[in-house]
């Protein structure tokens, strides 16, 4: 079996908190940092980001970041013109609030001959719509997809919106684009909502587990995907299939203290590599609910799997694929 290519591609950032307190983020980099530890700790494959950051010391310490993890940087590019990405993230009224740089290097990400070979050659791809703001970056991650036909490509819809401004760091344009491409299609429940109505798609607002579930037959209805995923936080996350094969799991309870920046994206991961193993939806979303209860209970959104998910994969996998992989 040829090793796995997982590629997350759009912004690499830092979170930036009130107390000063910095961590590395950006949900195409949280995913691809997934899918590496799990892929290489199973010996299926490895994770790559494609983005654009500066030489400035966050960029520096991006590049250290990655390298630590053994992860490539090949298809980083470096724009000493804008500096790498910042996201602000604030308490107002007991919410959090989000306030993202504009000209941040991720947003002038331009097509390389490598990024060609790299999406003929992946077997999966995670993007999502903040990094489609500029027409550059956009430009880029469309072509992108476009020569990554054969792979899985998880459309994280992830509409942010700036909480100081108002300003929205989507379009409906992208929005559709996102999900006519996507071979799946992940959203939280109020983004399901949003993304119906932003796209004019006539789906009456119902919170309950009935009304989510015929939005997504109704998203389904109206673009290509094989299926749509919808997180629900602690209660857990829904999946409708083309073919009307809908599952409902509950990651486990679990103590501490809650941080959720980056649970979704270790979701995306698990989804992202049971799809491409092949496994039945109710096995990709149980992998997918562990890695995100893993990150939910740490305040990093990159912490490593624990030995728990890692043997639950494990386990998963059939004994030929195992012995192969093990062999490469």
């Amino acid at each position: 079996m040829k090793p796995l290519v997982f590629v997350g591609i759009g912004e690499v950032l830092y979170d930036v908190f009130e107390d000063g307190s910095e961590t590395l983020g950006g949900a195409p980099l949280n995913v691809a940092v997934h899918a590496h530890q799990l892929a290489k700790q199973l010996h299926l494959g490895e994770g790559i980001i494609v983005s654009c950051l500066n030489s400035d010391p966050r960029g520096v310490r991006i590049l250290d970041s990655l390298a630590a993890l053994g992860m490539s940087t090949r298809y980083l590019g470096i724009d000493r013109g804008h500096p790498t990405g910042a996201v602000f993230v604030f308490i107002r009224n007991g919410e959090p609030g989000y306030q993202i740089e504009a000209g941040a290097a991720w947003d002038n990400l331009s097509d390389q001959p490598a990024f060609k070979e790299l999406a003929g050659r992946c077997d999966a791809v995670c993007f999502g719509s903040l990094a489609q703001r500029s027409l550059m970056s956009r430009t880029t991650i469309r072509n992108f997809l476009q020569n990554a036909s054969q792979a899985i490509r998880l459309y994280d819809v992830n509409l942010r919106r700036n909480t100081l401004t108002g300003e929205a760091e989507y379009s409906s344009e992208i929005v559709e684009y996102g999900c006519r491409t996507a071979t799946v299609i992940k959203a939280n429940r109020s983004e399901l909502f949003a993304v119906l109505d932003l796209l004019k798609i006539d789906c009456p607002t119902d919170d309950t587990l009935s009304g989510i579930r015929r939005c997504m037959e109704v998203l389904l209805a109206h673009f290509p995907a094989r299926a749509v995923v919808v997180t629900r936080g602690a209660e857990g996350t829904i999946v409708l299939s083309r073919d009307g094969e809908f599952d409902l799991s509950v990651p486990n309870a679990s103590s501490g203290k809650s941080h959720p920046v980056g649970a979704g994206d270790a979701c995306s991961a698990g989804i992202l590599l049971g799809l491409t193993l092949g496994w039945d939806i109710h096995s990709t979303m149980e992998l997918a609910n562990r890695m995100g209860a893993d990150v939910a209970t740490q305040p990093s959104a990159t912490p490593p799997l624990s030995d728990c998910t890692l043997e639950f994969a494990r386990a998963q996998l059939r004994p030929e694929i195992f012995s192969q992989a093990n062999e490469l």
